[in-house]
């Protein structure tokens, strides 16, 4: 039995190394010029990714950080900026600064621009009124008595 057991052990072995085992070498090969590809490859490449692209184009103007820059729409928000600056400073400095009986606005009806700006005293406190026609609001700030 142990015979039969190793004549059968052997037999397969002998069958087994008669087969030649074939095996083939795998090389990566870069389809991108830019990573060492056939340079041919380039336009089709190009071509293919612009065709995937679904970003629109930019415009011509000029931008800051993807934004687009106007540097006259930009002075006129600069100059709004600095009225309402001032605006907010004489505020603070009429009613809630020293000598404040001395420089409190004058009520009436100021035109800036597309904004207009309304001050009228009330009962709970002078009341300035915002108007933006641009845009089509309006705020109303209300500077409590004290």
């Amino acid at each position: 039995m142990k015979r039969l057991y190793a004549l059968m052990l052997f037999a397969g072995l002998l069958i087994l190394s008669s087969f030649n085992a074939q095996s083939q070498d795998f090389v990566y090969q870069a389809k991108n010029p830019a990573f060492g590809g056939n340079y041919l490859n380039y336009q089709w490449m190009l071509s293919s990714a612009n065709a995937q692209n679904t970003i629109e184009k930019k415009s011509t103007t000029p931008s800051y950080r993807g934004y687009q820059y106007d540097p006259f729409a930009n002075f006129e928000q600069d100059i709004q900026r600095r009225f309402f600056s001032e605006l907010s400073s004489q505020i603070i400095n009429s009613y809630f600064g020293e000598g404040s009986t001395q420089d409190q606005l004058e009520e009436g009806s100021y035109r800036f621009g597309n904004y207009s700006i309304d001050i009228n005293p009330g009962q709970q406190g002078i009341n300035i009124t915002i108007k933006d026609f641009s845009k089509g609001s309006e705020s109303t700030i209300t500077v409590p008595y004290y």
